[in-house]
């Protein structure tokens, strides 16, 4: 079989579930939190409750928008942290190495979703791995903070949100 045969049958595929999609009322955001688990289905259903992307390209720049926007919210919040708090070593790494990577791979995603969608799908995943580290740091200093601890859920489920309507998008 020949790669242009292979790709014109994938591209038909595609578009035929996406117009299943559309003629089944079902958006893409709704099918995207479906995919993101029960456990994660009403925090993703209410992030992305007034999107209405009519591909998984809008979609995948919407949710890495608010990724950007948030771990770059979140990155500021830990540094207040960080200025109360300076004898901890894991509050300052968060703040800066964790944190400093999870805005930068979101980022990156973003500038890379029409040129390269396979890195964006990869560094849509890397996002997740900042706050999933300081968490660790946070535990070995033996510190419990439900604030960060909310920031890093939301980060997480934005990186897993990020990396799963990316996987989406038709490779070329």
């Amino acid at each position: 079989m020949n790669y242009s045969l292979l790709f014109t049958t994938l591209s038909l595929i595609l578009t035929i579930s996406h117009a299943m999609l559309a003629a089944s009322g079902i958006n893409l955001h709704e099918e995207l939190c479906k995919q993101a688990g029960a456990d994660d289905n009403a925090r993703c259903s209410q992030i992305l409750k007034s999107e209405s992307a009519k591909d998984y390209v809008e979609l995948s720049r919407y949710v890495l928008q608010i990724a950007v926007k948030r771990s770059i919210e979140g990155q500021n919040y830990l540094k207040g942290v960080m200025k109360t708090n300076p004898s901890s070593k894991a509050i300052k790494e968060c703040a800066t190495t964790h944190y400093d990577g999870v805005v930068g791979s979101f980022k990156s995603a973003l500038g890379e979703l029409k040129v390269d969608p396979m890195t964006a799908n990869y560094d849509a995943k890397v996002g997740g791995d900042g706050p999933t580290t300081c968490n660790r740091a946070l535990a070995e200093e033996k510190i419990n903070n439900p604030s960060i601890a909310a920031l890093n859920s939301d980060i997480l489920l934005l990186s897993k949100l990020a990396y799963l309507a990316t996987d989406k998008i038709p490779r070329s």
